[in-house]
């Protein structure tokens, strides 16, 4: 959407303006020094400016969290050693593993670290991609959550020292659990407090993007965040000549904020014009700016695009990569690069090749019910005319139902206790349950993912397992989050387990302990599903601007880290050839990017994966027609040979070439 963009750009402006400005990036997958062409790390940086001071940071989570637990870590130890038969090693298992959505909120409490460090006059945060940064937002009542679970844990020890000594005389632990609990209500303040704190949301004038916009404001609002202003990113200027494609984009752009105008009254709506180069660097960002957007002129409905002679192909450039073995393909890239959309047409070209597709979005900000033209939620519902069905996972109803579950067992285990003097059954029972809110950030997504293991499992009584599950995923630093989240939770598991263990020789382990063991089986073939060079792809979804770029780089290199099959590029959002003077000069340039794309990813992996290219049309693709004639237009790049192995072929190709030199010197 340029986020980081018009954050940056916001930050120059201000610094220019005289103010002592900090900008900050909290987007796991940063782009901020990208996009001010300079490099940043976790500490503030200064960033020349021709007037004013200006300071630029991306705040590591892990940095932050390890910084934060560290200066906790004994009291914690305490606590928990006091309310849990937990032994040394069992706490420090617990303590790695992290606490929930510590990780993310740590980022605010960082945020107001370096804010107060020096005298700044504005703060300018380039938050993470909608879904997550929602989450964020809710995550000062986390912290409270957490204080209380730390204070129930710790009441085991008041109780036992009033009874024995007839008062309690509160400690550094009682310290602990009150700091905690006031970070917590501190950030809420503070982030409610509209004399200190604007939110301003950033989109396209695309009709997927408003709906994500009004979803997402709609959810600040009920939360009582104060949202300022509305920026509508990169309209397309008048064309300087005649164009096909200009008044087709400008009439649908048009449209969409007119429509926003019409939802979202109350906000100070503003737009900002594409630019031909895309801005990097201070003197680029100094010349971007918002101005108010003027009432919309009357326009017409868009008529649809030419579909031009490739659009009826019954298969697409990508469908080589993505062979019948390939049981799970996974979307990923930058926010805004159109990843759903892709994901969508790929899935309706997998089912009309006669394969049973499932299509899931894992997005937190779900936009696939509105690619797909439908009203989608957790729950499969089949697209009309195809062997396709799609769904929107909702993780925070699959942690609760699992929570609840567990919960049951915990209560089950207990009953079973009553009586024995060894254990405190109230004070037991409350802390394993408690034990369960210290699961590691980002396991709701986790369990509400193992939908993909599900539905690949064979024929369950009269339902047949799918064929393949095609997952939308979210922006490209959660994506990867949750890609290792299964050797985590795993861990997480067996350290449960260790706490049960305590209790086996009373009550036994009975029901928590299997539904333990089935999720550490789940997750177990989940690892192995995302690890399987047969059974699993996934194709990285980018645009030709430098910024998708140097993102997709990082990310492909990740995924070879963490082996991971990656079995394409899209590159989507290219500008058609035979337009206006602007845009044949816009597919100049967006052939270049391709081009240092290509380069990049030949530097990084040998021999690259297929790169498929896909054009920008306008209005954008809704609903399976409209996604199916614009796949249908996708081509592949230069130089790559129809169905081109990539990365799954360099294995093999090795081998081969090692054969040859061998019969070479016999």
């Amino acid at each position: 959407m340029g986020k980081t963009t018009c954050a940056a750009a916001a930050a120059v402006r201000r610094a220019e303006a005289g103010e002592r400005v900090l900008v900050v990036s909290l987007d796991p997958a940063h782009s901020l020094g990208d996009a001010l062409d300079t490099a940043l790390g976790p500490e503030p940086r200064r960033v020349r400016v021709p007037r004013g001071t200006l300071f630029a940071v991306e705040l590591g989570a892990d940095r932050a969290l390890a910084r934060w637990l560290d200066e906790r870590r004994q009291l914690f130890a305490t606590i928990l050693e006091r309310g849990t038969y937990l032994d040394h090693e069992d706490v420090a298992r617990f303590l790695d593993l992290s606490l929930p959505g510590v990780d993310e909120l740590v980022g605010l409490l960082e945020l107001g670290r370096l804010a107060s460090a020096r005298p700044y006059d504005t703060v300018v945060v380039d938050a993470a991609p909608t879904g997550h940064t929602l989450r964020l937002l809710q995550m000062p009542a986390t912290l409270r959550q957490v204080a209380g679970v730390l204070d129930t844990m710790h009441g085991k020890h008041r109780f036992v020292a009033e009874s024995l000594g007839g008062r309690y005389h509160a400690d550094e632990a009682d310290a602990l659990i009150a700091q905690v609990e006031e970070e917590g209500s501190g950030l809420a303040r503070g982030l409610r407090d509209a004399q200190r704190t604007r939110f301003s949301w950033v989109m396209l004038a695309e009709s997927l993007a408003l709906e994500e916009t009004a979803d997402g404001i709609g959810a600040l609002r009920r939360d009582g965040l104060p949202v300022g202003e509305l920026i509508v990113n990169r309209l397309t200027p008048p064309p300087p000549g005649p164009c096909p494609l200009c008044p087709r984009r400008r009439a649908g752009e048009a449209a969409v904020v007119a429509e926003a105008r019409r939802r979202l009254p109350a906000l100070d709506l503003r737009v900002v014009m594409a630019v031909e180069t895309e801005p990097r660097g201070v003197a680029a960002l100094r010349r971007l700016g918002p101005r108010p957007a003027k009432p919309p002129r009357p326009v017409r409905p868009p008529r649809p695009a030419p579909a031009g002679p490739s659009a009826s192909r019954r298969t697409t450039p990508l469908d080589p990569a993505l062979p019948e073995r390939v049981r799970l393909v996974l979307f990923g890239g930058k926010g805004g690069v159109g990843k759903t959309t892709a994901a969508a047409a790929a899935a309706l070209s997998l089912a009309r090749a006669g394969r049973r597709v499932l299509l899931l979005s894992a997005d937190p900000a779900h936009s696939l019910g509105d690619a797909l033209g439908l009203g989608l939620d957790d729950r499969e519902r089949p697209v009309a005319g195809t062997t396709l069905v799609a769904r929107e996972l909702d993780a925070g109803a699959a942690w609760q139902a699992k929570r609840a579950s567990y919960h049951e067992g915990v209560d089950a285990l207990f009953d079973r206790m009553r009586g024995v003097s060894r254990f405190d059954a109230s004070f037991d029972r409350a802390v394993v349950r408690d034990l369960l809110d210290l699961a590691p950030p980002g396991i709701d997504e986790l369990f509400a993912v193992l939908a993909v293991t599900d539905a690949l499992r064979a024929s369950r009584g009269k339902r047949r397992a799918h064929d393949v599950v095609v997952l939308d995923t979210a922006p490209t630093g959660h994506a990867l989050r949750l890609l290792a989240m299964p050797e985590l939770a795993l861990e997480w598991a067996r350290s449960f387990m260790a706490v049960l263990l305590k209790y086996r020789q009373v009550a036994g382990l009975g029901r928590l302990a299997e539904e333990l063991l089935a999720a550490a089986r789940d997750l177990r073939a989940l690892a192995a599903l995302l690890h399987a060079e047969a059974g699993t792809a996934f194709v990285a979804v980018t645009r030709p601007g430098a910024l998708p770029r140097l993102e997709t780089v990082r990310l492909v290199g990740r995924l070879r880290e963490m082996r991971i099959p990656l079995a394409a590029v899209l590159v989507n959002a290219l500008t058609p050839p035979g337009g206006c003077a602007r845009c044949r000069r816009a597919a100049r340039d967006e052939g270049r990017e391709v081009a240092r794309l290509d380069g990049s990813l030949r530097a990084l992996t040998g021999p690259r994966p297929p790169m498929i290219l896909a054009p920008l049309v306008a209005p954008p693709p809704v609903g399976a027609r409209a996604l199916s004639a614009w796949s249908g237009q996708w081509t592949q790049a230069p130089g790559d040979s129809p169905g081109a192995p990539g990365t799954r072929g360099r294995k093999a190709g090795r081998t081969s070439t090692a054969r040859a030199r061998r019969r070479g010197t016999r």
